[in-house]
């Protein structure tokens, strides 16, 4: 019985570890990519090249990191909407999504449509927001191009294996101007240990399987030493 409680408690330490080892992680420009989605022209972006615009729509350093509009900063579409394709390159278990508008309703982002993919491209999640918040919204006005702006953070509550993701943005005016969009999140069991019995069948979670095993295990030495002892 002694044995049967030990490997029980192991298998609960393993259990836990595998549930909160990991680590948030915010993807950005460094860990992961952006391209035009295919409903856009080559060279849609009214200030800068495509290559540029791209480049600006993953850079902020971090979900807390202020920006100002600039020339060289925004994200600008005129009289259209922007579609756009992110790959994360893994799966991630994403937690919240992070959207630095323009600071007046001029040129503001009026709707994001988000739908979100696992690595087979199975839908795994949506978020639709209207009316997002203005970037500078954080800040006193009066808003002008000398107003920082700050993230707004959207919770994402659905399941978890991200690493697609698509982006609709449009404005009830015509225009869509932001700065930068971000994502938090941590990477998926799967993603890190691909060879667990869960990942191959994507039904147990780390902990429920793990419990399982342990409450076999023990079944199995108890049958096994009433055999010896009777």
């Amino acid at each position: 019985m002694k044995m049967a409680r030990k490997l029980i408690f192991t298998l609960m330490f393993v259990s836990i570890f595998f549930t909160g080892n990991a680590q948030a992680v915010y993807l950005n420009n460094s860990n992961i990519s952006v391209a035009l989605g295919s409903s856009m022209t080559a060279e849609p972006f009214s200030n800068r090249t495509t290559a540029a615009s791209l480049a600006s729509v993953i850079d902020a350093p971090s979900a807390i990191a202020k920006e100002y509009h600039t020339q060289t900063t925004h994200v600008w579409v005129s009289g259209g909407s922007l579609e756009l394709d992110f790959d994360f390159g893994t799966e991630y278990d994403l937690t919240t999504l992070h959207f630095w508008n323009y600071w007046g309703e001029g040129y503001d982002v009026d709707n994001i449509a988000f739908t979100f993919f696992d690595d087979a491209m199975l839908l795994v999640g949506t978020l639709d927001v209207v009316n997002p918040f203005l970037g500078g919204y954080l800040e006193t006005g009066p808003f002008s191009d000398s107003t920082p702006l700050s993230a707004q953070n959207y919770v994402l509550n659905f399941p978890t294996e991200v690493q697609f993701v698509n982006a609709v943005l449009t404005g009830s005016n015509g225009e869509v101007d932001f700065n930068n969009i971000g994502f938090t999140g941590q990477l998926s069991i799967c993603a890190t240990n691909p060879s667990l019995p869960q990942c191959a069948s994507q039904v147990p979670v780390p902990g429920t399987a793990l419990l399982l095993a342990a409450g076999l295990a023990g079944i199995g030495f108890r049958r096994h030493r009433s055999k010896i002892t009777a």
